[in-house]
């Protein structure tokens, strides 16, 4: 499969919000050239000799408008193989677009006798000229048919025409949100409904035309069988049905609007829905995968030491007031508080503190000898900022169990696997310790996850700081270039991030800091319960509440 990207010469206004705005649309284009085969994997042909891995599934490049040649998408390898799906960034000058268009109809031209349309699909960012976003299409339906073709997707739903209309509507949504990671699962949808599986984004939990009217009245059977008291308590509060109704509208990758319906309208039904339907009786059958690539590297020397396993915990603990501190942490309330990251739902909370602490007691407890906790695994809280759909901020609180993960390169030590229950959906994550100052000024960590049975895989990577914004120390030179490398090996550019500037800072912004001046967080650790017992206890301070 291969997927082309071409960049045009106009600014690409990405990255508003990071340290490093507006990259040429070459270096957006490049960047996605490379990450993309990441949330596919690889084939699973032989690998070939002298290669340490299968081929990638995506073969992608990255062209820039002024080089692009009138053979281009017809021969992506070299070896006549036309390109699958192509991307058009930032064209909007009017050489640039008839030199794209001239190739682009060269290309479906020459394949037009094939009986299969090429390219399959060919998408357009929103800062692309109107010809240029005229010439969508997937599969065999064209944005430039017009009344036509929306005449014949409305008369037969089921049908390709209508089928590839509906995926242009979704890559519209994803393409409008300005962030890499939309992008590229823009190009992820359109290859999986038009040229191969893919596992990263094969999981709906919405009814759809692509599933059929057999699966989808196999998955209301399903849940009328396993669920019905759960969905007849939901079904029946106003607010829990508001809720659903709500979630069913929203895109599919819209996780901070489905996160805004859920903190709008947490109620016991629609936490005892959710556990019911996704994660005890997977009505869906999702299953989304962790991402296992990029392969990114443990930090492995600190403060000119070795990380063993008492460095890579202090470095989570950071500068919470605890007993399993590192004397160079400053006793806060909070481990650190994130300054940027790079996934555009994870990371775009506000006022995120996170709050690490070893198992065992309270969190705050020593083994009984006045001696600190050893525990190897770790309790993690984070307390953010969620907007609620009434425009209120409210602050959210999670509670998640941590334990040690063999890295690939074979330690424990700084990686982490962490799970949670969220409102009835169990998520699981891998995370890796990057990078970190010695005075613990500052900290990288990598994370890949799913929340399996909702079908959502996500990753990404935080910069956090202990008052989260960025390290004074950092604003230039080798320590800036430490943080540069240290995204990099996680295939993130700075542009990439969302949070703020190495001057500004969006994630604390002032209006947000003096609403939490009135608005103080609850940062008082949850303790040694699980996710399950904390997620109690929390329905029955609602339910007294309403009571």
């Amino acid at each position: 499969m291969h997927v082309t990207f071409i960049s045009g010469s106009s600014p690409s206004g990405f990255g508003a919000t990071s340290p490093l705005p507006n990259p040429p649309w070459s270096t957006v284009a490049a960047q996605l050239a490379k990450r993309l085969p990441n949330f596919a994997g690889t084939t699973t042909s032989t690998t070939p000799n002298g290669a340490s891995s299968p081929p990638d599934l995506i073969s992608t490049r990255s062209i820039d408008i002024s080089t692009l040649t009138p053979s281009a998408l017809t021969d992506a390898d070299g070896n006549g193989t036309p390109s699958d799906i192509v991307v058009a960034l930032g064209i909007t000058s009017p050489e640039d677009e008839s030199r794209f268009l001239r190739t682009l109809e060269r290309s479906r031209s020459a394949q037009e006798n094939d009986g299969v349309p090429y390219p399959r699909a060919v998408l357009a960012d929103p800062t692309c000229a109107p010809s240029v976003r005229n010439a969508v299409s997937a599969g065999p339906y064209r944005a430039s048919s017009g009344v036509l073709d929306d005449a014949l997707s409305a008369l037969w739903p089921v049908g390709s025409l209508a089928g590839g209309k509906r995926l242009l509507e979704k890559t519209d949504v994803l393409l409008a949100r300005r962030s890499s990671e939309d992008y590229i699962f823009a190009v992820l949808f359109c290859i999986h409904g038009l040229v191969a599986d893919i596992d990263v984004v094969k999981s709906d939990i919405n009814p759809s035309w692509e599933k059929g009217v057999v699966r989808n009245l196999g998955e209301f059977k399903k849940m009328a069988d396993c669920c019905g008291p759960q969905i007849q308590a939901a079904l029946t509060d106003p607010q829990t049905k508001n809720a659903i109704d709500l979630l069913n509208e929203v895109d599919l990758r819209d996780q901070v609007g489905s996160y805004r319906v859920i903190v709008s309208n947490e109620t016991p039904q629609l936490e005892d829905f959710t556990l019911c339907i996704l994660q005890q009786n997977d009505c869906f059958g999702c299953d989304a995968p962790i991402l296992e690539r990029p392969r990114v590297p443990l930090l492995d020397v600190w403060r000119g030491r070795p990380l063993d396993a008492e460095a890579g915990r202090q470095i989570l603990v950071g500068h919470l007031d605890h007993p399993n501190a590192h004397p160079c942490g400053t006793n806060k309330p909070w481990s650190w508080k994130i300054v940027v990251g790079a996934n555009p739902a994870y990371d775009a909370f506000p006022m995120q503190h996170q709050i690490f602490y070893p198992t065992g007691g309270d969190g705050t407890e020593t083994d009984g000898g006045g001696t600190p906790n050893t525990s190897k695994s770790l309790w993690y809280d984070p307390v953010f900022c969620v907007e609620t759909l009434d425009d209120e901020l409210v602050w959210c609180k999670r509670h998640y169990r941590c334990t040690p993960r063999r890295h690939y390169s074979g330690t424990k030590h700084g990686a982490w696997t962490l799970t949670t229950l969220d409102n009835g959906m169990m998520s699981e994550e891998h995370w890796t310790t990057v990078a970190a100052a010695d005075d613990l000024s500052w900290t990288v960590l990598h994370y890949s996850g799913a929340a399996r049975r909702a079908g959502q895989s996500y990753v990404g990577a935080l910069l956090c700081t202990p008052d989260g914004l960025w390290p004074e120390g950092a604003r230039g030179g080798e320590e800036l270039e430490r943080i540069r490398s240290a995204f990099r090996v996680c295939d993130l550019e700075l542009w990439e991030l969302f949070g703020g500037s190495t001057e500004e800072t969006f994630m604390w912004g002032k209006d947000f800091r003096e609403w939490a001046e009135d608005n103080p967080p609850d940062l008082e650790r949850i303790g040694d319960i699980s996710i399950a017992a904390w997620r109690k206890r929390e329905k029955e301070k609602a339910m007294n509440k309403e009571a």
